[in-house]
């Protein structure tokens, strides 16, 4: 298991497909902007299942399983 905090920014960095090994899951939680804002970046670089969602006052959790994006 691996965890990492992430800071928002509006800064955009272009990335393509990036090739993965396997399946990975990743469970996203924090602030609803913060947790849609990473949930993009992971599209553009993986294919997204998402497989779950829990949303609160001012959180929400995603659960997503992160395969390598064919195009």
């Amino acid at each position: 298991m691996w965890t990492a905090e992430f800071e928002p920014t509006q800064e955009r960095l272009a990335t393509g497909p990036t090739s993965l090994e396997g399946e990975f899951t990743a469970t996203l939680q924090g602030g609803y902007a913060a947790v849609d804002l990473l949930r993009e970046a992971l599209v553009a670089a993986f294919s997204v299942d998402e497989q779950g969602t829990a949303s609160g006052d001012q959180e929400k959790e995603v659960d997503l399983r992160l395969r390598t994006k064919h195009l």
